[in-house]
């Protein structure tokens, strides 16, 4: 049926982004968007908000939120109209297989309707009370291939109540690379809520570590996308094997030998000089240094469990994933405050190697080992005020883009490496435009001799980072 008051809409007022409750009864249930004024209420009913804020306001097309399709209220028929179909997008994107397998090839350039240019996936977010450690790790996840592409594609279960979480992360995703947005910069609101109502508000309107939100953030998506062996996607991404060699350090000939399954891993900064040549003195160190950790030789010693000795660990790595993600431990926290290391990591952007860093039993069960750095977090400022900023490499345009909140602008790839990193991403060599990856055959060889129960390798979060978080992982 022709409606006539479709000239009546306001896309510019419409926001699709926020929770969808109604103004005046704060309820989510079949709920109602005006699209002349672009706010939210419940009904189609006479006697509901929606039906007296139409006739008060004289705005008679309405939007369901769930279903979008779209009303003209009081009179209730529905309206099927070719111009809708823009808005109805907006309300929940969806994208083919086939745009999803070119989604890292196939370069794209929209303008939202102020005349804005932005490129979907490399688009702002906003901060919404200190989000800004939530809101990298988002844009540091899109670069991961395989994961972005799940998310672009999932559809939430009919059958039963969706997971908060796992909807609106993908709803997110959806809304970031959405080629027809009416604004070019995307509001995580909905997402930033349902982590809040999980976590009961651990991570919710204060600023937060984002290793311990990216540590959470991918047990929880395992822990609800894992099939009935325990695999998921999460694991077949980020996780790797690690060797440790432990002994005591008063008697370093007993050595027990255990392996430890890991989504990242931590690297240490050596020390600030205490004495500087003059005040401007940043040191720098080369990412080869951080990574001697792995090479099964350095030692490192640490309180054993209990604290009543010491031990000595050495690493080396058993089994690489397809995206590494490393740590620079920057905070350290002392009895009195916390304190930032400024040291600058020098690192290469293309064609890192950890062929060197892998046990030697295990290299012919990881044939690949070179990397490509896809994202880089940084940290600006003091450690208890500073933000947070992300860099990113736009696949498609083989561009690096700097974001920070709603701020996105083009850098030079040797601008990226003189930031103080915080976590990186690197992508494996063999990892496909459509995010398939080599899954190699060649068995890794088993240890002769296990660690006792609850010796864990440090590459996870040691436990006072968790206490630190507010958050216990697994």
């Amino acid at each position: 049926m022709d409606c006539p008051y479709l000239g009546t809409i306001n896309r510019h007022v419409l926001d699709f982004d926020f929770e969808k409750l109604c103004s005046m009864t704060l309820s989510g249930d079949n709920v109602y968007c005006d699209l002349v004024d672009g706010k939210f209420f419940q009904g189609r009913g006479k006697e509901t908000p929606a039906y007296r804020h139409a006739l008060e306001k004289g705005h008679y097309v309405w939007m369901n939120s769930a279903d979008g399709k779209v009303y003209c209220i009081p009179d209730g028929y529905e309206v099927v109209d070719k111009s809708l179909e823009d808005i109805k997008y907006n309300l929940s994107p969806s994208f083919d297989e086939e745009e999803i397998e070119y989604m890292s090839t196939r370069v794209r350039y929209s303008k939202a309707l102020d005349g804005t240019d932005y490129i979907p996936g490399c688009i702002g977010l906003n901060n919404i009370q200190d989000s800004d450690y939530q809101n990298v790790i988002i844009q540091m996840l899109c670069t991961v291939i395989p994961l972005r592409n799940y998310l672009l594609g999932y559809q939430p279960p009919t059958e039963k109540k969706p997971d908060p979480v796992l909807a609106t992360v993908s709803q997110l995703f959806r809304k970031m690379y959405n080629p027809r947005n009416f604004k070019g910069v995307v509001s995580p609101h909905e997402f930033y809520q349902a982590v809040g109502r999980v976590t009961q508000k651990k991570f919710y309107a204060k600023q937060m570590d984002p290793v311990a939100f990216f540590s959470w953030l991918m047990g929880y998506l395992h822990k609800k996308t894992k099939d009935k062996k325990g695999d998921s996607l999460i694991h077949d991404v980020f996780q790797g094997e690690v060797q440790v060699k432990l002994c005591p350090a008063h008697e370093e000939s007993r050595i027990t030998e255990s392996k430890e399954k890991t989504i990242f891993m931590t690297l240490e900064l050596p020390d600030e000089p205490l004495f500087k040549d003059n005040l401007d003195f940043i040191p720098q160190v080369p990412l080869f240094n951080l990574l001697e950790k792995f090479n099964g030789e350095k030692p490192f010693e640490k309180i054993a469990k209990g604290g009543e000795s010491r031990e000595i660990r050495r690493y080396s790595l058993r089994r690489l994933p397809p995206y590494v993600c490393c740590v620079v431990k920057r905070f350290r926290n002392n009895n009195f405050f916390v304190e930032k290391n400024p040291t600058i990591v020098t690192f290469p952007l293309k064609g890192l190697d950890l062929r060197d860093y892998i046990h030697p039993d295990c290299q012919p069960a990881n044939p690949e080992t070179k990397y490509d750095l896809v994202a880089n977090v940084c940290h600006d400022g003091k450690p208890e005020r500073g933000t947070y900023k992300v860099q990113v490499f736009h696949q498609p345009t083989s561009q690096w883009f700097e974001i920070h909140d709603l701020r996105v602008t083009p850098v030079l790839p040797q601008m990226v490496a003189l930031t103080e990193s915080y976590i990186q991403i690197y992508q494996r060599q063999d990892v496909k435009p459509d995010g398939s990856f080599g899954k190699f055959d060649a068995e890794i060889p088993d240890l002769l001799a296990e660690a006792e129960p609850g010796v864990a390798a440090e590459i996870e979060m040691a436990p006072e980072d968790l206490a630190e978080a507010g958050i216990i992982i697994g």
